[in-house]
């Protein structure tokens, strides 16, 4: 029995695409194709109906997919009752965060998790929000820390940062003299925002629609850093997190002002982990760290 055939299988019913399910795995689609081919052949019946748009389970793969989701979740029983016995005196977990969590809360709690578990190694990526609740859906991440995460019945969301959302600007800027400010008077400002993915922009996008407001943003990128930049550059008015400027305000070179507006307040970074998975010993005990690490953090910082 081949495993990678049933992954393979389970990742195109996901996606509904053999191409988005490669990228997802990051291997050539005709790879994916040959094993779901080899799985039919197998099983001597169509798994898929294979469509313009693409690839829709046959009454016969939705079968499959219930044994082959049955024989993944076994398997990854298994191994994690085997790291159980070795009492995570090794363990590997993959970790997928927002840029702007990294420095401020991030990389501290890993640093406190690394000290009683030294022999536990991390995989550390960066992405959007809306990529990382993907990534927990392929299970490609253990546990992410997502800010505003698109809310799916299969994330589990174990704790939450409060984290508003600021306008950042350079000391020098006229901007940065205010107390606060609202979405209508930072959308007359030169503006650096985010892409669509974020859930940053995606809030920011649904208090400017709200308000009959249409932002023409000078800068648009996938890099919080880069959000940053423009704004310590003196170059205009980024819109970040409190968090994600903590680091600049307190060496002063960005002020970080206030936002007005209920929703942008209620802004939070959750921690969160894929419902109904079996986590490994070490990304169980991670998950559970970075949980407890956000309740503090959260209450340090009220």
């Amino acid at each position: 029995m081949s495993l990678t055939r049933y992954r393979y299988f389970a990742l195109v019913a996901d996606h509904g695409s053999v191409r988005e399910a490669a990228d997802a795995l990051r291997v050539a689609p005709s790879a994916i194709s040959r094993q779901v081919a080899s799985l039919e052949e197998e099983y001597g019946t169509a798994l898929f109906e294979r469509r313009a748009r693409g690839m829709r389970l046959t009454t016969a793969g939705t079968a499959v997919l219930e044994t082959a989701r049955t024989i993944l979740d076994s398997v990854q029983t298994a191994r994690s009752a085997i790291d159980e016995l070795q009492g995570m005196k090794r363990g590997h977990v993959r970790v997928w965060a927002v840029e702007g969590a990294l420095d401020d809360f991030l990389y501290p709690a890993l640093a406190a998790f690394s000290t009683a578990h030294p022999s536990v190694s991390f995989e550390v990526m960066v992405a959007s929000s809306d990529q990382l609740v993907q990534r927990l859906l392929d299970d490609e991440a253990d546990v992410v820390a997502a800010f505003n995460p698109i809310l799916h019945r299969s994330v589990l969301s174990l704790a939450e940062i409060a984290d508003p959302l600021v306008a950042a600007a350079h000391p020098d800027d006229a901007f940065a003299q205010r107390q606060s400010t609202t979405i209508a008077e930072i959308g007359e400002a030169r503006l650096a925002l985010p892409d669509r993915t974020f859930g940053l922009r995606r809030l920011v996008d649904d208090v400017a629609a709200a308000t009959g407001i249409a932002l023409k943003p000078a800068l648009v990128t996938n890099s919080i850093e880069s959000l940053r930049s423009f704004a310590r550059a003196g170059m205009g008015v980024s819109i970040l997190t409190r968090c994600a400027t903590r680091r600049d305000v307190s060496e002063g070179r960005l002020v970080a002002v206030p936002i007005r507006g209920r929703n942008l307040r209620k802004a939070c970074v959750k921690i969160c982990v894929r419902n109904g998975r079996t986590l490994s010993p070490a990304a169980r005990a991670l998950a559970q760290h970075l949980a407890r690490s956000a309740r503090a953090y959260a209450a340090k910082h009220a």
